[in-house]
């Protein structure tokens, strides 16, 4: 049998990022696997990257690189740019790019093995070396400094990728790598959702999630990410919380009820028929948490950092409809989950 190589495709979104675009776009061309298109979304920069990115272009042209290069006239904003850059994409793997990260020089590589390894496989993922803005390691690595368990690690690879996604998203879009065929699922980006959270949690309903456990890039945090990476005290996440805001709760509501459609669209079901709608989430994640948490490798520290979110996020869910149905699902689940042999 004739093997083919699926072609590979970026999407590459770029904003006033000609500080450090110049150190991704050369770490692109050096992939020991190259690449075979670049589609450029730019938001309508006003700095030096559009020169940069026609300099670019002749190079990855002269490789036999398919190049695109879409100015847009109005700012979308990262997740429209990134959704209109991977629709103009025409490759079979699919690469997420930020402007500022670095891409280890087997990347394109190793995601091409284990995608070809496993037909199922929609997205993957992997964990990323911080540095600063001159490119020096932090110290740590992005897994690490989010507080990721193991056990929540394996909970997406063992085909639970929703009992890991439905209490926090912990899949970086510049870690990304998608088949184009997710798309026609995926798209358009359900509202107050990003694009690298919604791509997996539609991977995660047709167990096509899947991670790397080591890093492919080093992510650089310089103050003006997108999204970041940092330790956060008790203090500074208590204040994130989406309680504490009557816009972020309302916006925590729609992000709740796009997915409930979502789930009821591929028919899903979360919990016990007794509990529809909302009120499966709230049964959902506590079960899942729950059983998470009496895991002997789970430490008794890393519970009473994780356990506020879970309570948090079980308010908004009863806030955003459920009611105190939900309050009522979340303690079913709890006691489910506790009940559950280890």
């Amino acid at each position: 049998m004739t093997f083919v190589r699926p072609s590979v495709g970026v999407a590459l979104c770029t904003y006033n990022g000609a500080r450090y675009l110049q150190a991704q776009l050369d770490s692109i061309l050096a992939q020991s696997e190259p690449v075979d298109e670049v589609v450029i979304g730019d938001d309508g920069s006003s700095d030096q990257t559009m020169a940069l990115l026609q300099v670019f272009s002749s190079r990855a042209g002269a490789m036999g690189i398919r190049v695109e290069v879409v100015q847009h006239a109005r700012n979308l904003g990262y997740i429209l740019n990134f959704a209109d850059a991977l629709q103009r994409c025409r490759s079979d793997i699919l690469f997420l790019c930020d402007q500022d990260d670095v891409w280890y020089v087997d990347r394109v590589a190793t995601y091409l093995q284990r995608f070809q390894a496993d037909p199922g496989l929609l997205l993957l993922h992997s964990d990323a070396r911080l540095v600063d803005g001159d490119g020096v390691a932090l110290g740590g690595h992005l897994l690490e400094v989010l507080g990721v368990h193991p056990a929540e690690v394996e909970l997406e690879r063992s085909g639970r990728a929703i009992d890991s996604i439905l209490l926090r998203n912990f899949v970086t879009g510049a870690t990304c790598a998608l088949r184009r065929s997710l798309l026609a699922e995926a798209l358009p980006i359900a509202p107050c959702w990003s694009h690298d959270e919604w791509l997996a949690v539609v991977a995660s309903l047709r167990d096509g999630l899947d991670m790397l456990a080591r890093p492919t890039i080093d992510y650089r945090q310089h103050g003006n990410n997108q999204i970041g990476a940092s330790r956060r005290g008790f203090m500074q996440r208590l204040r994130q919380l989406d309680l504490l805001d009557q816009q972020r709760r309302q916006r925590t509501a729609e992000r709740l009820l796009g997915l409930d459609a979502l789930l009821q669209q591929h028919g899903v079901a979360l919990a016990p028929l007794g509990f529809p709608g909302l009120s499966a989430l709230a049964w959902r994640m506590a079960w899942s948490r729950v059983q998470l948490y009496r895991r002997p490798d789970v430490s008794a520290r890393w519970i009473a950092h994780d356990a506020p979110r879970l309570l948090a996020r079980l308010l908004n869910v009863c806030l955003a409809g459920a009611g105190w149905i939900g309050v009522r699902a979340a303690a079913a689940g709890a006691r489910a989950g506790w009940r559950m042999p280890r």
